[in-house]
């Protein structure tokens, strides 16, 4: 396979680092303490609206929406080249990720023009999907939607959802009727999270921060024009928005190889330099291995999308391994750190700060966008062809499960 850039693509990487380097060349990482601080989302929304007013914010779209009306490679290799520089939290990954494509894809013009705003840094978003009781089984959602005439009640709980202290907006998944199986009877919401009834409870992780939040929905009023896409085929629109998600996972929280590999020259074990010991460039030389590996399958996953062909069970697989990676090289930094990686100190050790917090981080991703159990079945079933998991649900009403 050739992964060289073709001459139209190495004009468009110029293009590109030109204009990142007239710039970006002021952008700062966002510290973990920082995180959801006014002042670093502020500094997102400010490179957010940079990106949108170049036609970066999302590269493939039509410009009607906000878009460029490019190619996927193109959005790519955008990708890439941001990728080289220090940057503030992308706090709308959540939105342009996994938000807006079922938005672009299922809804009306007028619910499209929420699409432009957010390219625009205008709107955060979150997504409500995980219950306490429905988190790996997504499709035993219990938060109810009951039609009244031209609006709908909501009434439940949503747990684990990242940004929704701050989100304008968030993407529902709701049950509609039980009298239908699990998987059916669910609908699709846009939900304005200022309207009376949501109450959002920050939740503390072991970090010390409050990333994630509890959702409580009190006889929240929603009119139908907020539904999106079908009633009842709720289901179908949610896989849209996890597919999405699960293909934006490859550099979600991942230590850089470049942190790592400054780390093995910056510490020592046994008196020499970890980054000239067999087995610590063994090790490196795997991850790094592994990483190239999954880029390439992105590459392939590019190509599928450039020829107009829709992702399957490919971004699971890309999810699955990515995580994987991720908490493997995280982890890996902690043993090279040995005692001195339990206490960080972020303003004088800003690279430790920025590994801690990806070990700290990366067991989460292996549960968020699908759990790893849940991934293999799919990828077992759907890519290989391997019966299905037997199901005593199957079928049966969800009132009576």
């Amino acid at each position: 396979m050739d992964f060289s850039d073709t001459r139209e693509e190495a004009e468009f990487r110029k293009e590109v680092r030109s204009w990142l380097a007239a710039n970006g060349s002021d952008l700062q990482s966002t510290a973990p303490d920082d995180l959801y601080r006014d002042s670093d989302i502020e500094r997102g929304r400010q490179w957010q609206r940079k990106k949108a007013e170049a036609g970066y914010a999302h590269i493939v779209w039509p410009r009607e929406y906000g878009g460029r009306g490019g190619t996927w490679m193109q959005s790519a290799i955008f990708e890439q080249e941001e990728r080289r520089l220090p940057r503030p939290f992308n706090y709308f990954s959540v939105g342009i990720g996994q938000c807006l494509p079922p938005i672009m894809h299922f809804g009306t013009e007028e619910q499209k023009q929420l699409i432009p705003r957010t390219l625009q840094g205008d709107l955060l978003w979150c997504q409500l999907f995980s219950e306490p009781s429905a988190g790996i089984d997504l499709a035993a959602v219990r938060t109810r939607a009951v039609r009244e005439g031209d609006q709908w009640v909501i009434k439940g709980q949503k747990v684990w959802t990242s940004g929704a202290q701050v989100a304008d907006y968030g993407i529902l998944l709701a049950r509609t009727d039980p009298d239908l199986p699990k998987h059916q009877g669910l609908t699709f919401f846009l939900l304005d999270m200022r309207l009376p009834g949501v109450d959002v409870r920050p939740i503390k992780q072991i970090s010390g921060h409050s990333e994630f939040n509890e959702v409580f929905f009190d006889d929240v009023v929603l009119n139908d024009t907020c539904r999106l896409g079908e009633i009842n085929q709720g289901w179908s629109v949610a896989m849209h928005a996890l597919t999405a998600e699960r293909f934006k996972r490859l550099n979600t929280r991942m230590p850089s190889m470049q942190s790592v590999l400054q780390l093995a020259e910056d510490c020592a074990l046994e008196g020499v330099k970890a980054i000239d010991v067999d087995s610590v460039r063994q090790q490196l030389a795997g991850s790094l291995a592994n990483k190239c590996a999954l880029e390439h399958f992105m590459s392939r996953m590019l190509t599928q999308l450039s020829k107009g062909e829709e992702l399957g069970s490919e971004a699971s697989i890309l999810k699955l391994m990515s995580c994987q990676l991720n908490q493997d090289l995280s982890a890996y930094a902690m043993d090279l750190l040995e005692e001195s990686g339990t206490v960080v100190d972020a303003a004088t050790h800003p690279l430790l700060a920025e590994l801690y917090d990806a070990y700290l981080w990366t067991p989460g991703l292996r549960i968020a966008g699908g759990a790893d159990e849940i991934l293999l079945n799919i990828i077992a079933e759907r890519s290989l062809g391997l019966p299905g998991e037997p199901r005593s649900d199957k079928g049966k009403a969800f009132k009576d499960l």
